[in-house]
């Protein structure tokens, strides 16, 4: 509940939004009320015949004359209690006096209000009986387009402070979650954090709605109406509402059983969409294995788990309608019965219990009847209101947390300042693991001479690509330091750091635009013409202007689907070589492109890293002629290091990689000679 309060904080930094959603909300409460006040009048214009003005002065002479009646009946129990002295006697006229002091109350409260009234109704009342109730009805027809239009209002400002709400928290989140450590963004997937911000950031909006719409608006109009009623009659109000706390029990009861299944709902529901995203993500390994079915059956078992707690929240949900159904008639049922009985009898005792001063009137009936009507009515519309706060509450548990997770790749307070020429490179006992049972880094130590390519080597899984996520600081060892030209990573700017790093991975990080944004990515200030130059660097600009029908206003399609895995690479490197990068990192670049992109690259890698420091992954041979030392690693630990001569003369391990190397490359030439 508190995460959801504090999404309700921020909706109220809007301030005069809410202040007009308050001030509007009163309105339509207080016409609300107004409306159902005109109870009483019509019933005296319609059913016997009179105007305001006869209306009032009825009301005044009879009041005049019951007190009257009320204070000489005060007077002689006065004069039989000081003559009586028998108990019994003495306790009955005690209780009569009290009724009757009871009845002077009622009165002089009926007559103090017809003196107020009466100037307001000599000024403005017509004077016949039809102009009377012509009069009456275009007051509430007035007053009713007066709360159509404060309505509209409100619904338009809840509304906005809802969706500013919702709008604030998505560029929160998306901000702290560009932010967050690489290990925490992938714990739950991507399809639990799209739905984090897009749906349940949507439930909190819904539940804010809710709670600055209805949540306020309905039970004012309500207290407008039960004040109504109190006005009528305190007493029987008060009565008539006795069966409210079991009703608020069941209600309470329900909702804590509704917070529990929204949240199992919400859970089931990311993964639901984790399922959907993965399987359209990866369609062609989908497609290619035969697997529609298996991933249709996989969907449709958690879609029907979603669909079965959906249906609990809504059976839960009509238990809480018909719970506040039946208590609104139960009130209304008892508030007919109490009355209805005080009214044909002219009493003022029900049950033994003192429910009214004096015996009411038909009128005065038929307006307290009304106003507890009147009063059931946002009742039953808020009835529909329990499972979605529930769910906004769900939500709101779910999102506030990893919006306030901090993230432990930080700047320090006092940067060094960044480094300005290709580095020198060392790595001091480097120890890393994602989970303390499988260590992947074991002390490595290794130094890459300044302004050198490097080529690490090693079987899948031996910590290559863990060790250059350390320069630009995805993550940080969990022991030893990994340091430029001297200096440990963590002593720089976050951002300086990156801005000198490079890297190319062997999955092409493209996105859904065009070919010359791509290109430009990082480097907001670049102009056409450095683009075009980076582009023919990269070996990509003469593609890009024969084969696409918009050159570099081509899109290229998500992920860049429009073009080939040749062509998404040479795209990457374009955007590395216009970043300019003093360190350059290629993790298994070119590993998943045919031999003639692979060249392509190569013969543009081989100018561009002149006067870098490069690391460079790889498991290939025509890679490692980019090289001027090789390193091997095996089980996370740095096996030997030297020239690709020295290493074939003295590293074992070394010679059979190469081998295995050899035969991959030679089998993926013959495949492409036979195509």
């Amino acid at each position: 509940m508190s995460s959801l309060v504090r999404a309700l904080g921020m909706a109220l930094r809007y301030r005069w939004s809410f202040f007009f959603t308050l001030v509007t909300t009163v309105g339509v409460a207080i016409l609300w009320g107004a409306n159902i006040s005109t109870v009483a009048p019509f019933i005296k214009v319609i059913f016997e015949g009179q105007n305001l003005h006869q209306w009032i002065n009825d009301r005044r002479a009879e009041a005049e004359v019951h007190l009257q009646t009320a204070q000489a009946e005060i007077q002689s129990l006065e004069l039989q209690i000081a003559g009586n002295h028998d108990p019994t006697t003495h306790r009955n006229l005690m209780a009569d006096l009290s009724d009757a002091q009871q009845s002077v109350s009622g009165y002089s409260t009926s007559l103090w209000l017809t003196d107020q009234l009466e100037p307001w109704i000599a000024a403005y009342a017509p004077a016949s009986t039809y102009d009377t109730l012509v009069f009456l009805i275009l007051l509430v027809i007035a007053a009713t387009v007066l709360r159509g239009c404060l309505l509209a209002v409100n619904m338009y400002l809840v509304a906005r402070l809802g969706q500013r709400t919702v709008l604030d928290i998505q560029n929160q989140f998306l901000r702290n979650t560009l932010h967050l450590d690489l290990s925490e963004i992938g714990k739950n997937g991507t399809g639990d954090l799209i739905n984090r911000i897009r749906g349940e950031t949507n439930a909190i909006g819904m539940a804010i709605t809710t709670i600055l719409g209805k949540i306020i608006r309905e039970p004012l109009k309500m207290v407008v109406c039960l004040a109504g009623a109190a006005f009528c009659n305190w007493r029987l109000l008060l009565f008539t509402l006795i069966i409210c706390p079991l009703a608020g029990v069941l209600l309470v009861v329900l909702a804590k059983s509704i917070k529990r299944l929204n949240r199992r709902a919400v859970e089931e529901s990311a993964r639901l969409l984790n399922r959907l995203f993965q399987s359209i993500t990866y369609i062609k390994a989908v497609k290619s294995f035969n697997m529609e079915a298996h991933e249709i059956k996989r969907f449709q078992v958690i879609a029907n788990d979603v669909y079965q707690k959906n249906m609990r929240v809504a059976y839960l949900g009509s238990l809480a309608r018909m719970n506040s159904e039946l208590m609104g008639v139960g009130i209304v049922s008892l508030g007919i019965l109490a009355g209805g009985y005080l009214v044909l009898n002219q009493e003022t005792r029900f049950l033994g219990l003192q429910l009214s001063d004096t015996p009411m009137k038909v009128e005065t009936m038929m307006l307290f009847f009304s106003f507890l009507i009147a009063a059931a009515d946002p009742v039953r519309k808020m009835s529909d209101v329990y499972a979605m706060i529930q769910g906004g509450i769900v939500s709101a548990e779910r999102v506030f947390p990893l919006l306030d997770k901090q993230t432990t790749i930080h700047s320090p307070p006092n940067p060094v300042p960044i480094i300005t020429s290709p580095p020198k490179l060392e790595f001091q006992n480097v120890r890393f693991a994602y989970n303390e049972a499988q260590p992947v880094l074991n002390g490595i130590n290794l130094t890459v001479p300044a302004g050198k390519t490097v080529a690490i080597v090693g079987a899948n899984g031996c910590g290559k690509s863990t060790l250059v996520n350390f320069l630009p600081r995805f993550f940080d060892p969990d022991a030893g330091s990994v340091k430029l030209n001297g200096t440990d990573v963590r002593d720089f700017d976050l951002h300086e750091l990156r801005s000198v790093v490079g890297l190319v991975t062997q999955h092409s990080m493209l996105f859904d635009d065009t070919v010359g944004n791509n290109i430009a990515y990082g480097s907001e200030h670049a102009t056409r013409e450095q683009i075009i130059a980076a582009a023919k660097q990269a070996s990509a600009h003469t593609f890009i202007e024969s084969q696409l029908e918009n050159g570099y206003d081509s899109g290229i399609g998500e992920h860049g689907g429009k073009l080939s895995g040749g062509q998404r690479q040479r795209i990457e490197l374009a955007r590395i070589i216009l970043k300019n990068p003093l360190l350059l990192v290629l993790d298994e670049a070119t590993s998943q492109i045919d031999p003639t992109s692979e060249q392509l690259i190569h013969d543009s890698l081989r100018n561009f890293v002149r006067g870098r420091t490069v690391l460079m992954i790889t498991h290939r041979l025509s890679s490692l002629d980019l090289a001027d030392l090789v390193v091997v690693m095996h089980e996370g630990e740095v096996v030997d290091t030297g020239t690709h001569a020295e290493l074939m003369a003295r590293c074992g391990l070394f010679r059979e990689m190469l081998r295995t190397s050899q035969s991959e490359e030679l089998s993926v030439a013959e495949r492409a000679k036979a195509a």
